[in-house]
């Protein structure tokens, strides 16, 4: 009993600073919070599922744009959510902690921070307008539609053998030849050359002398 009422006491204190770096858990939050175990299941993002259109921001406790993104967030979320009750259909908003859910930044290339996205009937489209309300809101409510989409990814569970060969060695591997290539262009040519000649003179090792061929005759 006296350990039970430690544990209890030491999770009162320690409670109010759980979160304190990053944005504080709101039971009342109209914002779904999303991680890699819910998040498929919740959205079905990529079968393009029945569940409605979701608005999600992919954001870092620590970055200040984030920061600045938390109470228009909200308040789009409030009244996208009362006009769903009203019968009318707008999508979700929801959020993920980038920090956190790391297989979720990766899979959806989450370079910066916020980074919005609208996943609809198996496309996502980026958000990259302003960040009030009013903006948010056309966008959330059909605006994305004038911009491009592209195909959601699948996860890594459900992705083939292939492709997650394709994405985790071939692709990181095409970026850094590139990348050498861009900044080593001379150095290259340079290889290119080195074994051009290596391969010439190795083959005239190989090739036959004109003696040892009259031998052979």
């Amino acid at each position: 009993m006296v350990k039970l009422a430690a544990c209890v006491l030491l999770l009162c204190v320690l409670l109010p600073f759980a979160k304190a770096e990053g944005e504080e858990i709101d039971i009342s939050s109209a914002v779904k919070i999303l991680t890699e175990a819910n998040f498929e299941h919740d959205t079905q993002a990529a079968t393009g599922g029945t569940t409605g259109d979701w608005f999600v921001k992919f954001y870092a406790p620590w970055c200040g744009h984030c920061k600045r993104l938390v109470e228009p967030w909200e308040q789009l979320a409030k009244e996208l959510k009362q006009e769903r009750e009203n019968g009318e259909a707008h999508a979700i908003i929801a959020k993920v902690d980038a920090t956190i859910e790391k297989s979720l930044q990766e899979r959806f290339e989450v370079k910066g921070f916020p980074t919005l996205l609208m996943f609809s009937k198996g496309q996502m489209y980026k958000y990259s307008g302003a960040r009030d309300v009013a903006s948010l809101k056309a966008f959330a409510k059909g605006g994305f539609k004038d911009s491009t989409g592209e195909r959601v990814p699948l996860s890594a569970g459900d992705m083939p053998l292939a492709d997650k060969l394709k994405k985790k060695v071939l692709a990181p591997l095409e970026k850094d030849m590139k990348q050498i290539w861009k900044l080593h262009k001379l150095a290259f040519f340079v290889a290119g050359a080195g074994f051009f000649l290596v391969g010439m003179i190795f083959g005239c090792c190989l090739k036959p002398s004109g003696k040892n061929k009259e031998k052979q005759n």
